[in-house]
């Protein structure tokens, strides 16, 4: 008998894939930018929770929808509550990141340790928030589940 030995390919995490299941709201998001308009040593933080959101972001909280399919879609109201903005593509979850492989309105792969606890969840990675070409900003944020 002929025994082989095959490496296994990183799990997913179906716990926190069944968790994420479902419509959700940001509620907090801090993002500190390395370089602001590619000028090193300026850094730039921006912060908002549900106190200050609206005024701050100019926008209502964006809803997150993650289905069973493996697509999703967020979507972006201004304050007089009309679509501005919608992203969409597909996601998994792979042991604690979520990988989100945005395919419209352009294509982007974001990787975000996350965990859920008491339908609250938080992201946390690298992504480029300010649009400089580098994923060089540091990404907190949390959702709440609807």
């Amino acid at each position: 008998m002929v025994m082989g030995c095959s490496t296994k390919p990183k799990e997913e995490n179906s716990t926190l894939r069944n968790d994420l299941i479902g419509e959700w709201r940001n509620i907090y998001l801090k993002v500190v930018m390395a370089t602001v308009n590619n000028t090193p040593d300026l850094e730039k933080i921006n912060e908002a929770d549900s106190t200050n959101w609206e005024e701050t972001l100019q926008i209502k909280p964006i809803r997150t929808f993650f289905k069973a399919d493996s697509t999703y879609h967020s979507d972006y109201y201004n304050l007089k509550d009309s679509l501005v903005f919608s992203a969409s593509g597909r996601w998994e979850v792979k042991d604690d990141t979520l990988v989100m492989n945005q395919t419209k309105p352009t294509s982007v792969t974001y990787r975000l340790k996350t965990k859920v606890h008491q339908n609250v969840a938080e992201f946390e990675g690298l992504l480029d928030f300010d649009e400089d070409g580098k994923t060089d900003d540091h990404y907190l944020g949390r959702q709440k589940k609807q």
